[in-house]
């Protein structure tokens, strides 16, 4: 081992650990690399000092750096990508370094992560280059897949100081590793797109969604565990409903197809369908508003299997006297909890943007092969949302507000009208896809909207002319499932006991609180000075946080109060890391703080109420 690298390797070990041991089972020959795609590596000499590395990728040859003058390649790096508002920076390649530590010399306050696609050569950069700058004051991930990288980049959405992420490839690595770069690039937008999604929907439902589980959940003695449909289906059709506008092109072929697939209607289109003389086996209800209820409120079949997760609308459980089966779900952790604590076996079903995306997943983990898709539009198409609209209905909307539109072209390349929320939905539908592809046959008939990735094209029709689906008693089949999964009658003691125990714990969170409160008043009277007793001050600062992170380590935390305070207290939080940056004064910094853990108490309080107000007459006795 040479001087730089043996240095390099001893500031991983202090610094990035993981890496470091991922580095020392390379070395020792136990860890094979992902990435393959590097066919040779040579190093450049100018007398005694290495000034570069070749790279040889896909028969063509390229050099990290300008070894003329890296610094000026550098700096002319950072003038093309670098934005000086930004937070944090995340950067797509090591290369021989220069343009990184321009940037941390530069911009000493961003947070930046470096992904580095391949161990072999991130090996030869250790061994040429000293990487202290930026082994001290980076985060680097080296060879790593995209679900890892994903969920370290989605931590940085809730970074509460001010300023974008921003994501940016060294161009030879983009040239290198085209498909890598490609990839990673669409893959954060579209998380991104997703986050921002996600924290509308949880802002309009998060209290709907914690009174639902909790109500809900005392109806579960009338239910069966989905569970027991996983792989009961193997090597059966299935057929996914949407309730797009392109439905009905097709709809009225499913009429000959009910004992032959598996068909499932996500949301309202077991509506649409009932419009068109069609019942499917099953229909699934996530949503959380009243509307849901009315809308079940209308299914007129009694024998339509209605999929759910207890964050549904109160009133479909209520509304819908059919057959019910309960998923455990994970945008529902109240119910998870509750199956943990009655040692209930039920594996989670995926949430997604659309109950569309968690009807896919039912399919697949049923084990359905092929699954169709149809009235999959994810657009406006012939300017209607349902297919039992009048084509141009929401036209009007669009043309008074496009700024809320975004337009793209259709399967058959013609400009259409989506919005946010459905390409939220189409990128968890490819992201899943992709993965799943190699086991499973996609096919998108929805014959209109948008073209979905990884999954082929094609009318039911054809489907239907090319497959020969065999005829079966799906519908004894289910009936079977149900009455084998239907929850024992110690069911509801169960329930009982739980909600029991969540008021146990509820009780210790106001404790918690008024604790807390107590304490924060010793600062605001001056009580607790820093000038007059600083240890003293530090020992109730400290208290002080400990409490808060007790608050967030609280058993019911997860399943019920992170729905109802999570993104106040992010908003609290951003509020107070502001001004303990900009403020100079104790007396202004100390009344931001005060004032900060007042409200985050009165939050708390607020919303355990909420809490024990659900729970009001779901106690027997009560």
């Amino acid at each position: 081992m040479n001087e730089v690298f043996e240095k390099n390797v001893r500031l991983l070990a202090k610094y990035q650990p993981q890496l470091y041991k991922k580095l020392d089972s390379f070395i020792k020959g136990n860890y094979a690399p992902k990435n393959k795609s590097v066919e040779r590596i040579l190093l450049a000499n100018q007398e005694d000092l290495i000034i570069n590395i070749l790279v040889r990728s896909g028969g063509k040859d390229y050099v990290l750096c300008d070894h003329e003058d890296p610094i000026s390649e550098a700096y002319a790096w950072i003038d093309r990508y670098v934005d000086p508002a930004n937070k944090i920076d995340i950067v797509f390649g090591i290369g021989m370094a220069f343009h990184l530590e321009v940037l941390i010399t530069s911009f000493c306050n961003k947070r930046i992560l470096i992904i580095e696609p391949n161990f072999e050569l991130f090996y030869q950069i250790l061994c040429v280059r000293n990487l202290d700058f930026l082994i001290e004051n980076t985060e680097i991930l080296v060879d790593e897949d995209f679900d890892t990288i994903l969920n370290k980049i989605s931590t940085f959405f809730w970074d509460t100081r001010e300023g974008g992420i921003q994501l940016q490839p060294f161009e030879v690595y983009a040239e290198l590793f085209p498909q890598l770069w490609d990839d990673l690039k669409n893959r954060f937008i579209k998380m991104a797109q997703s986050f921002t999604v996600d924290i509308a929907t949880k802002r309009k439902f998060g209290e709907l969604w914690v009174h639902n589980n909790i109500k809900n959940l005392n109806s579960i003695k009338e239910a069966s565990n989905a569970d027991e449909l996983s792989g009961k289906f193997k090597g059966v059709p299935g057929i996914l409903v949407s309730a797009g506008p392109s439905l009905k092109k097709n709809a009225h072929l499913l009429k000959e197809l009910g004992q032959k697939c598996v068909i499932m209607a996500a949301g309202t289109a077991v509506t649409i369908l009932q419009d068109f003389g069609v019942t499917p086996h099953f229909m699934m209800g996530i949503d959380a508003a009243e509307g849901e209820g009315k809308m079940h409120e209308k299914v007129l079949n009694k024998d339509i299997y209605f999929l759910y997760s207890n964050q549904v609308s109160t009133y479909s459980i209520e509304n819908y006297e059919g057959p019910k089966f309960l998923m455990n779900y994970p945008m529902d952790l109240y119910t998870y909890e509750f199956f943990k604590f009655a040692r209930i076996k039920s594996d989670f079903f995926f949430s997604g943007p659309s109950v569309a995306n968690t009807c896919f997943d039912m399919l697949y983990k049923m084990g359905c092969n092929p699954i169709i898709l149809i009235g999959q539009d994810l657009a406006y198409t012939d300017g209607s949302n349902y297919a039992n609209e009048e084509n141009g209905t929401v036209s009007k909307m669009i043309d008074e507000n496009k700024s809320g539109y975004v337009l793209l072209k259709d399967i058959y390349g013609k400009d259409v009208y989506t919005i946010p929320t459905y390409l939220a939905i189409k990128n968890w539908f490819e992201g899943y896809f992709e993965k799943v592809s190699d086991k499973v046959e996609i096919i998108n008939a929805t014959e209109g909207g948008l073209n979905i990735e990884f999954v082929r094209n094609d009318t039911l029709s054809n489907v239907i002319e090319k497959n020969e689906f065999k005829s079966r008693d799906i519908e004894g089949y289910i009936k079977q499932i149900f009455e084998k999964g239907k929850f024992n009658d110690k069911v509801h003691e169960n329930v009982q006991a739980y909600l029991k125990y969540v008021e146990v714990e509820i009780d210790k969170l106001e404790m918690l609180s008024k604790e807390q409160l107590e304490l924060v008043k010793l600062i605001e009277n001056d009580i607790c000075d820093p000038k007059k007793n600083k240890r003293e001050y530090e020992r109730v600062v400290t208290s002080i946080n400990e409490l808060s992170k007790k608050v967030i380590d609280s058993p019911i935390y997860p399943s019920l109060l992170k729905n109802l305070i999570e993104i106040e207290f992010f908003l609290i939080k951003a509020e107070v890391d502001r001004a303990t940056r900009v403020l100079a004064e104790y007396k202004d910094i100390k009344a931001v703080f005060v004032n900060a853990i007042i409200e985050q108490n009165r939050i708390l309080d607020e919303s355990l109420t909420k809490i024990k107000g659900f729970m009001s007459g779901t106690l027997d006795g009560e």
